[in-house]
């Protein structure tokens, strides 16, 4: 392995499209991205689709992420889910 870097790995501040698939609790989306899964703050709203996210936080098996844009669309969304036009 070494040097060796897989091209679809995650990187944390990189952005990625996710479909959410579920939601916890604490009202974050929870969705996957290759083997990693991601939990999307303040998207308890947005289940059953994708998304754009910026993983914020990344461990070995999970990461965290924030919404950065809706699929399909130029909407922003900022941290508590508000919607910028």
């Amino acid at each position: 392995m070494g040097d060796r870097m897989e091209t679809n790995e995650l990187v944390e501040g990189g952005t990625y499209d996710v479909r959410l698939n579920a939601r916890n609790p604490k009202g974050e989306g929870i969705g996957r991205i290759n083997d990693i899964v991601v939990f999307v703050r303040n998207a308890h709203t947005r289940i059953g689709k994708t998304h754009r996210v910026k993983i914020t936080k990344l461990y070995r098996t999970f990461a965290y992420a924030e919404l950065a844009e809706m699929m399909g669309g130029s909407k922003y969304f900022i941290g508590n889910g508000s919607q910028i036009v």
